[in-house]
Order: C-alpha cells, then sequence, then structure tokens
C-alpha cells in the first residue's frame, strides 16, 4: 500500500476509494475535453492547476458553516442532560459527514468554543463536576471520530478545523480547556486546531484566557497543533475576530462584496493556482539577454495574460457551480449552514456570490532565483522584486473585484500535490536545477533548506501576508518537539505578529514507535530499537503519516532543515 503514489497524504487503499479515484480520473478527462481549448491548455501544460478537478460545476470548495443558525433544538425536547450531550456531538458528525461528501474542501468550525458555549447555554445544560466526565469523555470521542473516520470518497479522512480561543465564559473555557486536554493527551494527529491570539482576550498575562493560550502553547510544543491565526498583526486587527476564521491556509473567506464581511456560513466557492517557476522560465528563453528589471516587466505581463485565464476559468466553474439545485446541497439545507438559507434562495448565485473565487500561486522563491540568479532572501534589493510581484498579482486580483463585482481573493498556496506535479510537468519542457529537485516551495515561502533562524524567516516572510487575502500562513521548524522550550513559541508568536504575519504554524519531526508507544526523534525507537516507526510530518496544514506523502513532498521534506535548534 505505502509503494501507491497518492494525490494527497489522507488517501488510503480501499475498494470504494479505487473505484472512486478510478471514476474521477474519468470526469477529470472529460471535464478538460468539454473546456474551451486555451483554458485547458493553461492545466494541461502546467501554467496552472484546477484544484478538485472532478468537482467542476457540480460543488464549491470549503466551508466555515453556520452552526448556530439552523442547530435542531427542537429535537433535544423532552431528552435528559446526558442524552443532550450525545446528541449535540451527533449532529456536529452528521454536519461532517454531510458536507463531506457534498463539498470538496474542508470544514473550519469558526469559534468552537462560542457557539458550543451558546448551544449549551440555551438547552439548559451545566457542566459540573458531577457531568464533567460524560463532557469530557463526549468532546474525545468527537476528536477521536475526527482522527479516525476514513470515510469520504471510501478513503480519505475529512479535513476539520476547530477554530478556538476567543470564549471568556465559564463554560466556553471549559471547551477549550477540554479540546486541548484532550488532544495533547492523545495519540491524535486530527482535528487542526486554531487558536485565535488577541489582545484583551488571550495575550497578555493579564488576559482572561491566557493561561488557555499558555496551555495552546504547551500542546503545540508536544504535538505541532494548535496552529495560531494573529489577530493583532496590522492587517488583521480591524478585523471582528469573532467573525473570522480559517479553515486552513487557503480559506480567509472574509471580504464580501455583497454585504456583512465574515467568514461564517461562507465558502471558498471556486480556486485555481498559477505556476510562477514556469513563467520565469518562459520569460528567460525568450528574453535572455534582457536585464533582471525588464525581465520582470514582462514576466508581469505574462502573469497578467495567465490571470485572465484563470479569472475566465474561475467565472466559468462558478456560474456552472450556480446553476445547481439547493437540493444537491441537503446537509447546508438541512442545517441551514450557509450565509443564506438555501429554502429561501430562487438560484445558488444568491449564495454563492458572497463566497470568493481564488487565485493562488506557488513557487515565488524559485521565480526569483530564475530571473535574477540568487535567492530572494539573499539581498533587500530581491526581497522587494518578490514583495513587488505579489503586491502585482493582489493589484490584478483588486481589479477583477472592482470591474467584476465578485469577491475575487489572492491566496498563498499550500499545495501538497502541485508542488511536485509542477516541475514534474515543467521537466518536459525546460532542464534546471530546481525542477531536478523535484518540489517547488509553497506560496512566498523561503527555501525549507534556507537555514534562515526563525526571526529572520518570519521577517521575510510576514511582508507577503497582507497581500493574500485569501489565506497564507508561515511556517517555523524545530529539530524536535520543544518540550522544555516552550518559551520559544510564545516569544516567536509575538515575534510574527510584530512582523505581520496572518497565520503561523510549527513544525518538527514526531516519531512514534508502534511496537512500545515510544514519541521522540529517531531512526530506530530509543527504548525498544524497533524500527516500526511511524513518522508524523505536516503537509499542507494537515498532519499525516510520511509514509503517505506525495513525491514532491517526499522531495521536500528530504530537504527541510530547521530554524531553531532544541537543546536536550
Amino acid at each position: 500500500m505505502k509503494s501507491i503514489n497518492y494525490e494527497h497524504a489522507a488517501q488510503r487503499k480501499t475498494l470504494v476509494g479505487y473505484v472512486y479515484s478510478k471514476g474521477s480520473q474519468r470526469i477529470k478527462e472529460e471535464i478538460l475535453n468539454d473546456l474551451n481549448d486555451e483554458l485547458a491548455a493553461l492545466h494541461k501544460q502546467g501554467y496552472v492547476h484546477i484544484h478538485d478537478l472532478e468537482a467542476y460545476g457540480e460543488s464549491y470548495n470549503c466551508l466555515t458553516p453556520d452552526i448556530l443558525k439552523g442547530f435542531p433544538y427542537h429535537e433535544f425536547e423532552g431528552l435528559s442532560d446526558s442524552r443532550k450531550l450525545m446528541e449535540i456531538f451527533r449532529v456536529y458528525k452528521e454536519i461532517i459527514i454531510g458536507l463531506g461528501n457534498e463539498q470538496s474542501g474542508g470544514i473550519g468550525f469558526g469559534n468552537f468554543d462560542c457557539d458550543l458555549d451558546d448551544i449549551l447555554k440555551k438547552l439548559e445544560l451545566q457542566i459540573d463536576d458531577k457531568n464533567y466526565e460524560f463532557f469530557k469523555d463526549n468532546i474525545d470521542l468527537f476528536l477521536k471520530f475526527i482522527n479516525n473516520a476514513r470515510d469520504r470518497c471510501g478513503q480519505v479522512q475529512y479535513y476539520v478545523t476547530l477554530n478556538l480561543g476567543l470564549s471568556t465564559t465559564d463554560t466556553g473555557r471549559l471547551v477549550m480547556f477540554t479540546v486541548l486536554d484532550c488532544f495533547m493527551n492523545s495519540d491524535y494527529i486530527r482535528p487542526n486546531i486554531i487558536f485565535k491570539v488577541k489582545g484583551g482576550v488571550n495575550r497578555y498575562p493579564e488576559d482572561k484566557n491566557y493561561d488557555l493560550f499558555q496551555k495552546a502553547v504547551k500542546c503545540t510544543a508536544k504535538k505541532m497543533i494548535p496552529t495560531y491565526f494573529l489577530a493583532d498583526s496590522d492587517h488583521n486587527n480591524k478585523i471582528d475576530t469573532y467573525k473570522i476564521s480559517l479553515m486552513g491556509c487557503r480559506s480567509k473567506v472574509y471580504q464580501n462584496e455583497y454585504g456583512e464581511d465574515t467568514t461564517i456560513g461562507k465558502t471558498n466557492v471556486v480556486y485555481n493556482s498559477i505556476n510562477l517557476p514556469r513563467i520565469a522560465f518562459d520569460t528567460n528563453k525568450e528574453y535572455p539577454v534582457k536585464s533582471t528589471e525588464e525581465k520582470i516587466e514582462i514576466y508581469k505581463e505574462k502573469w497578467r495574460e495567465i490571470a485572465d485565464g484563470v479569472k475566465d476559468l474561475l467565472f466559468d466553474r462558478f456560474f456552472k457551480t450556480c446553476e445547481l439545485d439547493p437540493d444537491d446541497f441537503p446537509t447546508n439545507q438541512k442545517y441551514k449552514l450557509l450565509f443564506k438559507d438555501l429554502n429561501d434562495l430562487e438560484t445558488l448565485k444568491d449564495e454563492f456570490k458572497h463566497g470568493t473565487l481564488a487565485i493562488g500561486f506557488i513557487g515565488l522563491s524559485e521565480t526569483i532565483e530564475i530571473l535574477t540568479g540568487k535567492k530572494y532572501f539573499s539581498s533587500k534589493e530581491n526581497h522587494r522584486l518578490a514583495l513587488d510581484l505579489v503586491e502585482m498579482m493582489r493589484k490584478t486580483i483588486d481589479k477583477y473585484r472592482k470591474t467584476y463585482n465578485y469577491n475575487f481573493s489572492l491566496l498563498g498556496t499550500s499545495g501538497e500535490f502541485i508542488s511536485g506535479r509542477f516541475p514534474k510537468v515543467d521537466k518536459e519542457y525546460y532542464s534546471h536545477p530546481l525542477i531536478e529537485k523535484g518540489y517547488y516551495t509553497n506560496s512566498f515561502h523561503v527555501d525549507v533548506d534556507s537555514g534562515l533562524n526563525p526571526f529572520d524567516k518570519l521577517s521575510y516572510e510576514g511582508s507577503f501576508h497582507k497581500y493574500c487575502n485569501g489565506g497564507c500562513i508561515s511556517y517555523l521548524e524545530f529539530t524536535s518537539a520543544p518540550l522544555n522550550n516552550v518559551e520559544a513559541i510564545s516569544e516567536l508568536i509575538e515575534h510574527a505578529i510584530k512582523c505581520d504575519v496572518n497565520y503561523l504554524g510549527f513544525n518538527y519531526p514526531l516519531d512514534i514507535c508502534l511496537d512500545c508507544g515510544v514519541r521522540g526523534t529517531f531512526d530506530d525507537c530509543d527504548k525498544c530499537g524497533s524500527n516500526n516507526i511511524r513518522r508524523i510530518r505536516r503537509v499542507s496544514g494537515y498532519l499525516e503519516d510520511a509514509a503517505f506523502f506525495t513525491e514532491g513532498k517526499k522531495a521536500e521534506l528530504a530537504s527541510r532543515e530547521p530554524n531553531f535548534y532544541v537543546s536536550v
């Protein structure tokens, strides 16, 4: 099984999964054959990637469901308190399973602590010493379900993120504590948990939830999760933190041309990613004797031409999706999870116009190196050139937003599959060491083998975050779990806020001996000598078993160098 070349690390081989994969491949071919030849060529030739191609015109991408609007309180009448607790999590599971089978992407619970607190209050449920263990068991079983279930498409785990950190009520704080405690003291690697860091709530010692922020940091030091949404960064601090959440790094679905700015109930409807290095290779080939400045201007024009094609692709898919019937989304319809109640709409366009149409990018670091011969973090001048390119992308997309009155956004793609797919396609046209390494660097990230210290890495990458209003993330690599140096995580979170970082994660090797259970960083088990080791690593936001990484991510993993050395 482990020798299979998977499209993403969450995939496993099953009969149903095999049938799904075969069928989806046929659907992808049919969709590409039906598209306009020029637009289809952008994908086939590797200039862009149409994500979740099998769902083209059949569903949207990801969602932050509005849990409270349609919560079925009437179903709880006459139930015992114990049964009510069980039923709450049954509803949550039903929502996850339903959405997992009627959309192509992930599910982000926007304020898990606040929402659960609200539900418990309305059901007049008190969590106290008498029933806390039962409450904790239900939380733990919910996390275990997300971690273990591989029902989607018969082969894939559900991509679920729990955002928390803001509730200051006793019950909301208890929800937060229990989620973190259960996750920290388990072998779960899912769900992704995002802790919203906000001054006046949890960031400072005098804040009510500071103790929970510190617990989150300890959990990160042990498990790499939570990751952190930095609400006090310059470009985030004017946003209502309760109204914004993330599914992951590519789902900052906040701005709205048609109404309230909020993430709750909103979808990233469609998104495609552009292969930046490919445009640089073309520019060098066509204009070998031009100066760097001239090449940069030529590159910008080429990028805008491709972005226009991507915009047309997004519109084609968007309007085909809008032609579907509300009945095609039964879970959304039943629980009123979307921004608008589907039962009240004449057309799905009235809902999906509130979502985003996103254009992503990958390989900025390679692009600057191809055009200048040096890394973008090698000098202030090259860093300025890189920023100039991303600012150009954002201005182009803002122009689309203004011209067409739709929620276009720019995202820094963390591309698990395309990090390997793009150089593989480019190899058919060009020969270059940056292609031969087997992967392109995510979004605007510095190279994974840069060797930069964590403070410099955040300083370089932080300046890009404000442009990526569709979502982005920065990661820091540790040599091993910083169990005895949790202060370093807090210090780096503070530095990231000062660097205007939007979303921050911490990576380190996490090895688990499957024979004796020892955790750490090792080749063979330090305790029993076994080589039966599960190696947990992060790929595109989620933790996964490295044995199932895509070829591109395996190549990247082999090149990763730490930004922070942990003393043992």
